[in-house]
């Protein structure tokens, strides 16, 4: 059993093989909600899920090999129906169930349509949807039901998905590989491209290939073995236009997860002449040898802690103002130039204005300062004003692990986490993997907010009822 606080995710679009798996996860999650109301009867609720199963409406949040719940949403005509949502016990309270709700919420303001969904009564998930922004329309029977309006979305772009390849993505995927590739492969002196496209198209194989989409758009693919005492990453490729976002991080992550769980090793092959062997370095994978063109790497689960830089935390002192705002300065130059905030010596200015360093913490690598965040403590919450690290440390699990701390200090605390960043920013994506909500948007910033959730259950309204309409919980057993 997964028990983790903000355990990070990676969505997969469902397969048609999942439909049972998924259908259990469904009856073992709303037991005690129906068997309270006298209404549980598991082969008729297993039997509604089979007949309305539709792949291509349908979600899984996996870390590693394991599935933490998953999601169903319909496309009508004038709105997005979200039509399930569950999230296993053990890793409920951990703001995933807030994270996902983020997804969907950036999915129906590019469809450019509210949300509508039903929650029963007794259900705590009332409550959720409510701090989400979801406004009550209407009640039947056994249930209440609600609306997002799409007014009441914030602007944020929405993420992506992978997805199974078939067989007949083959030349869409060595067209991509080709853009992403013949940059490098000129810069090894490997020019024959079409010998590089026909060894693609004779080692194609589908059924270990994912393709990573956003609204049906390919971004880019990757390709997994499993053997017997290993894996191997055989590919990860991303277009051009989408890399440096921070989507590679986020896939190499889920599969070091999986490794982990599977206690197996990673291995990967890379050209000499790469950019991407300074990312699986920064990733915690260890050079083994050369051969020819390519250098090989490998990652072990004994490694994880070893290979991820080690970091301490010290308190600030009025002393350290100059330091920390030289380093702030350039993790984020980059960004505000994104944004359009250019005045350097104002943001300076603002920056010895608001130092507190009685809530200030110095983040130090190897004895060497490469961060700081401030955790101001608030009475109905905690708020964290910065978290800075610089560009050398960044990518290396630093920010994540320190975050983690901290929304495990607002669980105990039952006290929810604000913070700001910058609408322009790959820190957004980093905020709504761990779980945080974009609440409301002001000028340059959006607003974010994790809460410590409780565990709540949704379950389907009767078809019997005339305005009742299949619903959705963010409970669920069955995670192996």
């Amino acid at each position: 059993m997964l028990k983790v606080i903000g355990v990070p995710f990676i969505v997969y679009a469902a397969e048609s093989e999942d439909a049972d798996l998924l259908a259990n996860i469904r009856v073992q999650s709303m037991r005690e909600s129906l068997e309270a109301l006298g209404r549980f009867d598991p082969d008729r609720a297993r039997k509604r899920f089979l007949n309305s199963f539709v792949c291509e409406d349908t979600f899984k949040l996996v870390s590693g090999q394991q599935i933490l719940g998953f999601y169903v949403l319909r496309d009508r005509q004038d709105y997005i129906w979200l039509d399930h949502l569950y999230i296993h016990p053990s890793a409920q309270g951990g703001g995933i169930g807030a994270a996902v709700i983020s997804r969907i919420k950036a999915h129906a303001f590019s469809k450019g349509k509210p949300i509508r969904l039903g929650a029963l009564k007794q259900s705590k998930a009332n409550a959720f949807y409510q701090r989400h922004g979801f406004q009550h329309t209407h009640s039947a029977e056994f249930d209440n039901y609600y609306e997002l309006p799409l007014e009441s979305m914030p602007q944020s772009a929405p993420t992506f998905i992978l997805k199974r390849a078939e067989p007949e993505d083959i030349k869409q995927l060595a067209d991509l590989r080709h853009e992403a590739m013949k940059d490098e492969w000129a810069a090894n002196n490997l020019t024959d491209y079409a010998l590089a496209r026909r060894h693609f198209f004779e080692d194609y194989k589908p059924e270990a290939t994912l393709k990573i989409v956003l609204d049906e758009k390919l971004l880019g693919f990757t390709a997994v073995h499993e053997y017997e005492d290993h894996i191997h990453l055989d590919m990860i490729y991303l277009h051009p236009t989408t890399q440096g976002q921070g989507i590679g991080g986020q896939i190499v992550t889920n599969i070091k997860e999986q490794a982990t769980q599977l206690n197996k090793s990673i291995r990967l092959g890379a050209l000499r002449i790469s950019n991407s062997n300074k990312f699986y370095l920064a990733q915690g994978f260890n050079f083994t040898h050369n051969v020819d063109f390519n250098n090989y790497y490998e990652f072990t689960p004994n490694d994880i802690e070893q290979t991820k830089p080690s970091f301490s935390l010290k308190p600030a002192e009025q002393a350290d103002a100059e330091q920390l705002t030289d380093l702030r300065h350039e993790a984020m130059k980059e960004e505000w130039a994104a944004n359009g905030l250019t005045d350097y010596p104002l943001a300076r200015s603002h920056f010895f204005e608001d130092f507190r360093p009685q809530v200030t913490t110095k983040i130090f690598q190897n004895e060497k300062l490469c961060g700081f965040y401030a955790f101001h403590s608030h009475p109905d919450h905690f708020y964290l004003d910065m978290l800075f690290l610089h560009p050398s440390a960044q990518g290396k699990g630093i920010g994540s692990k320190v975050l983690r701390q901290l929304k495990e200090i607002a669980v105990g605390a039952g006290k929810p986490i604000r913070l700001d960043a910058l609408r322009i920013s790959r820190s957004n994506e980093f905020y709504q993997t761990h779980g945080f909500s974009v609440i409301h948007s002001e000028g340059y910033e959006n607003i974010y907010e994790f809460t410590p959730e409780p565990a709540f259950q949704l379950q389907t309204a009767s078809k019997s009822s005339p305005k009742a309409v299949p619903t959705h919980s963010t409970s669920a057993m069955g995670l192996s």
